[in-house]
């Protein structure tokens, strides 16, 4: 029997590219899967997928980037099942382009997803794990937070700050049983890419890119450790890298 088994799993960007993969992977496993994501139909069609494994799921219509919507997912997610077991923070936006031209805005929009609401996800997460002293907080970051990107100042850097994040939370969670994981997957053939003008024009080909459903099997094979051991960090890469 698999240890995810009516497990609570929460997943923020479950609505498509990896969040989804992540979903369906879970519900294969036998877990209750809740999805927050910002984009209704999406949503809804993943429900529908997640649904049809004959799973308990709750959707959850919410902007990660908005401290309001982060907690009312939260609460909904524990008054439908009294608890949460692991929480995966997948929602990630993107933004390519060299320092000098890049908008603050484009800045602001990149952290308060990747970093800020990542961070307050954590934050709610712990609140309700810490009295049970149990719980798996699993953040993906990105194989941009292993090195400099030329053109991923903003992007990269927002990495960065998930990578510290999680080896600050391990330490002040672990002991009272919650465990931290970063996961760092490399690029995926997902609508990650969708806005990326490179792809548009055939600059990179990303069917050679990592399958979302591939790297959706390894993290839920490590939210599926026993307690006892966590994987504090976790690189995924096509063979050969």
């Amino acid at each position: 029997m698999s240890q995810l088994k009516d497990r609570v799993i929460f997943i923020t960007g479950g609505a498509s590219g990896l969040g989804r993969a992540i979903a369906l992977e879970a519900a294969d496993s036998g877990a209750k899967v809740a999805i927050m994501d910002l984009h209704a139909e999406r949503l809804e069609s993943t429900r529908d997928e997640v649904s049809r494994r004959a799973v308990d799921c709750l959707t959850l219509a919410a902007d990660v980037s908005k401290e309001a919507d982060i907690t009312g997912a939260i609460d909904q997610t524990v008054a439908r099942w009294s608890h949460i077991d692991t929480v995966i923070n997948s929602a990630g936006v993107y933004y390519h382009g060299p320092i000098t031209t890049t908008p603050v805005d484009q800045f602001d929009r990149v952290y308060n997803v990747n970093a800020r609401g990542l961070y307050l996800v954590c934050r709610e997460a712990a609140r309700v794990m810490l009295p049970r002293k149990t719980g798996h907080i699993i953040n993906i970051a990105s194989i941009a937070a292993t090195h400099g990107v030329i053109g991923e100042s903003v992007y990269s850097s927002s990495k960065w700050a998930v990578r510290g994040l999680g080896d600050t939370l391990a330490l002040e969670l672990g002991p009272a049983g919650i465990r931290v994981t970063t996961v760092f997957p490399g690029g995926m053939d997902t609508t990650f890419w969708e806005n990326d003008a490179r792809k548009r024009v055939g600059q990179f080909d990303t069917s050679r890119f990592l399958r979302a459903e591939h790297v959706a099997q390894a993290i839920v094979q490590i939210a599926s450790l026993p307690p006892q051991v966590v994987v504090k960090e976790a690189l995924v890469y096509p063979p050969g890298r």
